[in-house]
């Protein structure tokens, strides 16, 4: 009896134990420092895209069949051209629907018209009373407004048919077609697309802090790369007011010289003066994280946890991004960012530039 007590005991000590608490896996991220060189300079280069001042989408005003397709992508039109056409079958049975409908309310005016005239005979010599000549002037005035509408219902029919007829307005380039003979459209559906002739823009996006400051009417430096050695004149037009879904603004720059030889969708680098007296600093594109409306970038502090931490930026490159709010030395998580939180601790690696593809890779899986 006396050895199960203890054995009793040493079971009881056993259970209370608390279990072993795994250890945190700390995990890698790839880090990109700041360095002690800012890259700002006494301009920053855009890249943009030309496209026409005046475009607009091209849509039949009636339903119908497509008969015929005149043009296709980067065919020039002239003012007035045919560019597609409707069957005009049913719109022609309205046509002559109403011409019947014209012909028999004329036919009805003009023997309203006669029994007015007999009625008001037969009223000037006190043969008959005022309600017969006020229920004849009636029935003339209603036959009359009746042959008004049949006049109205026959002239939109005229125009209907012709609308199935698509024609360009202006002079320009057909940049896209939608429609092929067959095919059965809704009146308003875009049939085609396109540029009209005339002036020119760059469009180019840029950043928060390069939008607040940029002003219209700027004159830029602006480079073709189809003519790489010869230097054009633009002047910003238009800033967009707000960001779209590259959480960029939209600038169009003007060519006030551009060659005569232009085409739609040649690539140019846009270069603006600088706009901001903060330093500025190179960053993989990887490395930005959005906060609701606020663009962010986590930081890594001396123990090695991460924090989210406010940047602006300025300019969107090919390679990464340019942005201010950062000083030298701060190290910045540059992949992977989605994956992390608030005061986690990682194991820092210099960033290689391979570990965005592996995360994207990740998160498609």
């Amino acid at each position: 009896m006396k050895k199960i007590i203890p054995l009793l005991l040493l079971l009881t000590l056993g259970a209370c134990k608390e279990p072993e608490i795994p250890a945190t896996v700390i995990r890698p991220a790839q880090v990109w420092t700041i360095s002690d060189q800012a890259t700002t300079r006494n301009g920053v280069t855009y890249s943009g895209e030309t496209k026409a001042r005046e475009e607009a989408d091209l849509a039949f005003r009636v339903s119908g069949k497509v008969i015929t397709r005149k043009v296709d992508p980067g065919d020039s039109v002239k003012a007035g051209q045919v560019l597609a056409s409707l069957d005009t079958t049913d719109l022609n049975l309205n046509i002559n629907t109403a011409r019947a409908s014209l012909a028999a309310a004329e036919a009805d005016f003009t023997q309203a018209k006669t029994e007015l005239a007999r009625v008001s005979t037969l009223r000037r010599k006190q043969f008959i009373g005022q309600a017969s000549l006020d229920s004849a002037q009636a029935a003339h005035d209603a036959a009359a407004a009746k042959v008004a509408s049949a006049k109205a219902q026959l002239k939109l029919s005229g125009n209907q048919a012709s609308y199935t007829e698509l024609r360009a307005e202006q002079p320009g380039i057909i940049t896209q077609v939608n429609i092929e003979a067959g095919q059965v459209i809704a009146a308003g559906t875009p049939a085609a697309h396109i540029a009209y002739a005339g002036e020119r823009d760059i469009h180019i996006r840029v950043g928060e802090a390069t939008a607040q400051t940029l002003q219209t009417g700027a004159l830029t430096d602006i480079k073709l790369w189809s003519q790489p050695d010869t230097v054009f004149q633009g002047k910003v037009r238009e800033i967009s007011p707000a960001t779209d879904t590259t959480r960029s603004f939209l600038v169009k720059i003007s060519l006030l010289n551009p060659p005569a030889d232009l085409r739609l969708g040649v690539t140019a680098d846009v270069s603006l003066a600088s706009t901001t007296t903060e330093a500025s600093h190179w960053l993989p594109a990887s490395a930005l994280f959005q906060q609701g409306q606020q663009t962010a970038v986590w930081v890594v502090n001396a123990d090695q946890q991460v924090q989210l931490l406010p940047i602006k930026v300025l300019a969107y490159h090919e390679s990464g991004v340019t942005v201010t709010g950062l000083q030298p030395g701060t190290k910045v998580i540059a992949a992977g960012v989605h994956k992390l939180s608030a005061g986690q601790v990682i194991n820092p690696v210099p960033y290689d530039g391979t570990d965005a593809e592996r995360s994207r890779s990740e998160a498609g899986a």
